[in-house]
């Protein structure tokens, strides 16, 4: 598995052009610090929406990788989907995650993750690599799903009320308010120093 993250965030960094801003959710973050660590010149700015590794643990259940296992390939999608979005998998970004994780792959693979990111080391390890990169780092999250870890108070730290654990899905709107002015703001910058 860490070969396969290795390897995600080159590819990744390929994509990427110089003073890039990267936006990730919960699990995603793990490789966005990761990839603005590796490829500093690459990341300009980090916004973390709902970090997993500052925010309370997943329900036991989710952090023992067999039982998680079975419950992402088992559980009905519909359970699952409307704990993500009021609106279940009629919300299409829900819709899409739930086709997705019903491939055995896929529930493997988010099994893992889910074991791998509740052991304390590794939140210690992320929570470390956060306050490491602070200066270029951003966080949204959402009232009901709060930070829970001591983190640098230099990072800020935006809050959307009455979200959960996934804003950027359930409240579109005041995500783009907030990240609108935010890139609003980067893509002045980069453009006054390319042109130095």
């Amino acid at each position: 598995m860490e070969d396969n993250n290795h390897q995600f965030i080159d590819n990744a960094a390929k994509l990427l052009a110089p003073n890039s801003v990267v936006i990730a959710h919960s699990l995603g973050c793990l490789f966005a610090l990761s990839l603005a660590q590796k490829y500093p010149n690459k990341v300009a700015r980090l916004i973390l929406i709902s970090p997993y590794f500052v925010q309370a643990q997943a329900a036991k259940i989710f952090q023992i990788q067999t039982i998680s296992n079975l419950i992402f390939r088992f559980v009905s999608k519909d359970k699952i989907a409307k704990n993500l979005h009021p609106d279940g998998q009629k919300n299409l970004s829900v819709g899409y995650a739930m086709d997705s994780l019903h491939r055995v792959s896929v529930a493997k693979h988010i099994s893992e993750y889910m074991h791998r990111i509740s052991l304390p080391q590794q939140r210690v390890s992320q929570t470390a690599l956060l306050n490491e990169l602070g200066s270029k780092v951003e966080i949204i999250v959402g009232e009901k799903d709060p930070i829970v870890t001591t983190i640098s108070p230099n990072i800020p730290v935006h809050i959307i009320a009455g979200a959960g654990h996934n804003p950027h899905v359930t409240h579109v709107e005041a995500v783009y308010d907030y990240l609108t002015p935010v890139l609003t703001k980067y893509i002045s910058t980069t453009v006054q120093l390319s042109d130095v």
